[in-house]
């Protein structure tokens, strides 16, 4: 454990980044509210103002997180802290991304699969090269909007929430980046034509899973990358195919990677992560004989707490 953060205080630098972000997130989106937007069908495209507020609120974490931590490190360093740089060999960099591609498209089959059989979404057609080009395109001018997130929450915010142990970390950072999307999902955004009241618990569980599986990528590479690939294979992929290759309106609360539909697979894919992280512990116990607590406060162990240390974290008081 640190000496510097006593158990129960939050890590260095973590209330200013939950702050900024989360202020930064509604003030991005105020336009919006003004304007008396608000999606209520899964039909109704973006208008060009919604468009800009939520690329503005895309950055906002990097940015945050960029700012403080070059504060105190200098923006060079921060480049390295915040995970930007490569942090393993290109060739295992490359394969991690392209796992990390296919991961939101195999859960999201896995949740329509069961959306079908409930009887919530109807397949249609297969997509082909007409369907696919426009989304490869798309992501291609889009990849510095993840960046916009990714630094921050996997950058900035995951490292601080391993102090709480490596699962419960984990689960938190899925369910702060939930609850920072609010702004957006209480106009509609995720659940058209749902309530808010309905619509944001919803989103916040669907974040805590898909947050936990995009955190777990971004552990296994020590780089941002792989997370900010998962995060984009799931908004500008797995998103617009479910759609694309349905025979009839989808409704996102029910099919599609954001659906409870999606909620068997993601914890399924949560508890994977769990067990490989017990694996890991038990495999250095017996290795090293020393004992493991994973209890909240302590350290995370493992790799984990080799790539906490390698970021700098615990020199950095921003």
């Amino acid at each position: 454990m640190n000496p510097t953060n006593p158990a129960g205080r939050p890590s260095p630098g973590l209330v200013p980044f939950l702050a900024i972000s989360f202020v930064g997130a509604w003030v991005t989106m105020i336009p919006l509210w003004l304007d008396g937007l608000r999606r209520t069908s899964a039909e109704q495209e973006a208008t060009p103002l919604a468009a800009l507020c939520m690329i503005l609120m895309m950055l906002v974490p990097a940015l945050t997180a960029f700012g403080l931590t070059a504060r105190r490190r200098g923006p060079r360093e921060a480049v390295r802290i915040l995970g930007l740089t490569r942090a393993t060999p290109w060739r295992h960099e490359a394969r991690s991304v392209a796992v990390a591609l296919l991961i939101p498209l195999g859960l999201t089959a896995c949740g329509l699969a069961l959306a079908t059989l409930a009887g919530w979404y109807t397949p249609g057609r297969l997509p082909g090269p007409a369907t696919i080009t426009p989304l490869v395109l798309s992501a291609l001018v889009s990849v510095p909007l993840y960046f916009g997130e990714e630094l921050g929450w996997q950058g900035y915010l995951l490292p601080r929430l391993l102090r709480h142990g490596r699962i419960r970390g984990l689960l938190i950072s899925g369910a702060v980046w939930g609850a920072w999307h609010v702004p957006m999902t209480a106009l509609g955004g995720s659940y058209p034509g749902h309530p808010v009241l309905l619509g944001i618990p919803v989103a916040v569980v669907t974040a805590m899973l898909l947050g936990t599986v995009i955190s777990a990528v971004r552990l296994s590479t020590g780089s941002v990358w792989a997370a900010v690939a998962a995060h984009l294979s799931l908004n500008e992929f797995a998103l617009p195919l479910t759609s694309d290759v349905s025979a009839d309106l989808v409704d996102p609360l029910l099919a599609g990677p954001l659906s409870v539909s999606t909620w068997p697979a993601g914890a399924l894919a949560v508890l994977v992560v769990r067990l490989g992280h017990r694996r890991v512990h038990s495999r250095g116990r017996r290795e090293t004989g020393e004992s493991w607590d994973g209890a909240a406060g302590g350290q995370a162990a493992g790799s984990a707490s080799g790539w906490v240390k390698r970021t700098g974290l615990s020199r950095d008081r921003a």
